[in-house]
């Protein structure tokens, strides 16, 4: 287990994954415990935004990872798809993310993403990430 902040773009208040669990070339996990104070949290549940937020957080720790040797880059999403939420998480529960590299070809990668907290899966989508820092 790996502190995620150092290899992420994002700063608190915005920084949505708190260590990285497992990284490869193709595999990336992490988890993060939702915060009641959390930005992105509403009525005691962690909103899709936050969920989506994590998932794209999790793709940036990966990239960050990946590169230790140079400063972080930035990444931006190009595009989600078969984004599903099955019940928003609580404050107070951890997440676990984990995000599978379909394909990677220059500066955009291809993730499919599957988010956990009890052991749940709460989300999953397919998403494009474009590498631009």
């Amino acid at each position: 287990m790996t502190p995620a902040l150092p290899f992420i773009p994002q700063r608190p208040p915005f920084v949505m994954v708190d260590n990285i669990l497992q990284c490869d070339p193709v595999v990336v996990s992490t988890d993060f415990t939702i915060g009641a104070d959390n930005i992105l949290v509403q009525d005691g549940h962690f909103t899709e935004a936050g969920l989506m937020e994590n998932i794209a957080q999790t793709c940036a720790a990966r990239i960050g990872w990946l590169n230790q040797d140079k400063p972080v880059r930035i990444g931006v999403i190009g595009s989600i798809n078969n984004f599903k939420v099955l019940r928003l998480p609580l404050a107070g529960e951890t997440l676990h993310t984990t995000v599978v590299v379909g394909s990677e070809v220059f500066e955009a990668i291809i993730v499919h993403a599957e988010t956990l907290a009890n052991n749940e899966k709460v989300a999953e989508c397919d998403m494009k990430v474009f590498v631009i820092g």
